[in-house]
């Protein structure tokens, strides 16, 4: 009696785990995205060195550099009363784009021209 109760146990355990087997699902890994291309940019420039950017004028201090959080909607900054864009700029592993502002000399020879 008791080796059929063991058979009857086996068979029950054997016949659950094949079914789970026969009628398994696959499960699809869900895919994560995010809107967000530009995290932010950093401007670099010469100490004092004016630009805008999301209509706001902002000044480069000493250590040569300012960080901005991205506007969704702005794809192009001011410097020197001209618009230049934003996107041609490389992106960093952290999703900043590292902009260099013009050289305040070479857009004085610019205007000359």
């Amino acid at each position: 009696m008791l080796i059929l109760a063991t058979i009857l146990t086996a068979s029950i355990s054997v016949e659950l785990d094949l079914g789970a087997l026969l009628h398994r699902k696959t499960v699809q890994t869900p895919s994560i995205t995010c809107g967000i291309s530009t995290v932010g940019y950093r401007f670099s420039g010469k100490p004092g060195q004016e630009f805008r950017y999301a209509g706001d004028t902002y000044t480069v201090p000493a250590e040569g550099w300012v960080e901005l959080i991205a506007d969704k909607r702005r794809t192009t900054y001011s410097y020197a009363s001209r618009s230049l864009p934003l996107e041609v700029w490389p992106k960093n592993q952290f999703g900043f784009r590292e902009v260099p502002l013009p050289s305040p000399d070479a857009t004085n020879q610019g205007g000359m021209q």
